[in-house]
Parts: structure tokens; C-alpha cells; sequence
């Protein structure tokens, strides 16, 4: 399970963001707070994610914090 990604910016919107670690774009999914809390592109950032796995899909979510990450789990 992916629990934290480093990397540049690639993109940001308001629904997902483009993390780029060493040449791999991870699509991460993201919450108003965290989009209102993102740097520029080209920036470093680091973000906690929650990885959902369904037998169709495997879905990013980052978070800022910590704690965000742990209210969206208890959600």
C-alpha cells in the first residue's frame, strides 16, 4: 500500500493533483483544504495518501496532514 508520496507538481485542479517521483506521474485525488494548501507547479511537495484498492480500480487520496488523512479514514 502506498501511505506517502514525495515529488514535483506536475498539475493541480481543485479535483486531483500530478505527483511526478522520478519520472512516474502519480493522479492523486485531494480535498478543497489540501489544493488551497498546494505550492506552485514545479514545487516539492510531500503528501499522506490513502490507497482505496476495488477489483476495478486503484485510487489515490492525498492529504496535507496527518490528521486530514485520519478524519477521511474514519469517514
Amino acid at each position: 500500500m502506498i501511505a506517502q508520496l514525495t515529488g514535483r507538481l506536475a498539475h493541480k485542479s481543485p479535483e486531483f493533483i500530478i505527483l511526478d517521483v522520478h519520472g512516474v506521474g502519480y493522479r492523486v485525488q485531494i480535498p478543497f483544504s489540501t489544493y488551497y494548501d498546494l505550492p506552485e507547479i514545479g514545487a516539492d511537495i510531500s503528501l499522506n495518501i490513502h490507497t482505496q484498492v476495488k477489483e476495478d480500480s486503484i485510487s489515490l487520496y492525498g492529504f496535507r496532514s496527518p490528521a486530514e488523512k485520519s478524519f477521511f479514514q474514519l469517514l
